[in-house]
């Protein structure tokens, strides 16, 4: 298995494509088999496509300590250094978004661009979600005796998207999100949440003098869109797109109009 030691830990991570390196930086829990085949392989019709297992997750290792969103940084700053990429666009998703925020405030020196997917600056300036949006959030992490499998996969379905798109399809959704390989732990998605509760990027955001771009849903419960918003206005020239009619996973909903906006926005990075 590819796995590279950094920062302490054993990272295990994929390439796929040839270009201007991409590193993928997934949300909470998520592993890389997460990403959406058909977004992957789009970006990699164009670019290097890198990708990895956050801390806690998938096949890379999982300390019962705590976590902090700098230490994750580093572990991405030192996978690309192990694999000998030096300079890099990084795309994060949700937890991954923040990550993402703190490998650019971090490693400028790495970055060549930034896409911030679903995301928020954290601190006082986080807009929270609703509180029943966070019971629910709370209870997937920290699932009651007689909940199943299933049932957190599906509540948290219902966080990612929109009812009417969760019912339309279920079953294809519970099969794409269930990663029963290679589970996340209870206790590492609290560590990851530790991690992202004592995250605060807000004051350091102008300091982001590289292109970057911001991509939301505006059905957006479990990260509401007005974070988004806050990061455009905070981030010197950075492009906002607003994808209206889905909520947080509008990745994997809107692959193909998520993946129009990236690779516009690469190839005039690159160009």
């Amino acid at each position: 298995m590819p796995t590279v030691k950094t920062n302490g830990i054993e990272i295990y991570y994929e390439t796929r494509g040839t270009g201007t390196p991409l590193l993928l930086i997934n949300g909470w829990g998520g592993n890389l088999n997460s990403w959406s085949d058909e977004m992957v392989d789009s970006l990699a019709e164009h670019h290097q496509v890198i990708m990895m297992d956050n801390r806690g997750t998938g096949r890379s290792s999982k300390p019962d300590e705590p976590y902090t969103i700098d230490m994750m940084a580093a572990d991405a700053a030192g996978l690309l250094e192990a694999i000998g990429v030096e300079h890099a666009h990084v795309m994060g998703f949700s937890m991954g978004g923040v990550i993402t925020q703190a490998f650019g405030l971090n490693y400028p020196e790495k970055t060549l661009s930034l896409v911030l997917c679903g995301t928020q600056p954290g601190g006082l300036h986080r807009i929270s979600s609703d509180p029943a949006v966070q019971m629910d959030l709370a209870l997937i992490a920290n699932p009651l005796p007689e909940m199943t499998e299933r049932d957190r996969t599906v509540k948290l379905l219902y966080l990612l998207y929109s009812a009417d798109y969760v019912e339309a399809n279920l079953e294809a959704l519970i099969e794409d999100e269930t990663y029963s390989d290679n589970p996340t732990p209870d206790y590492a998605l609290m560590r990851q949440s530790g991690a992202i509760a004592g995250f605060d990027s807000y004051d350091r955001l102008p300091e982001m003098v590289f292109p970057v771009l911001v991509m939301v849903g505006l059905d957006d419960v479990l990260v509401p869109p007005g974070n988004s918003e806050i990061l455009a206005e905070r981030i010197p020239n950075a492009e906002l797109v607003r994808l209206p009619g889905c909520g947080h996973g509008f990745l994997k909903q809107k692959t193909g109009e998520a993946v129009a906006h990236i690779l516009g926005f690469l190839a005039l990075v690159d160009g």
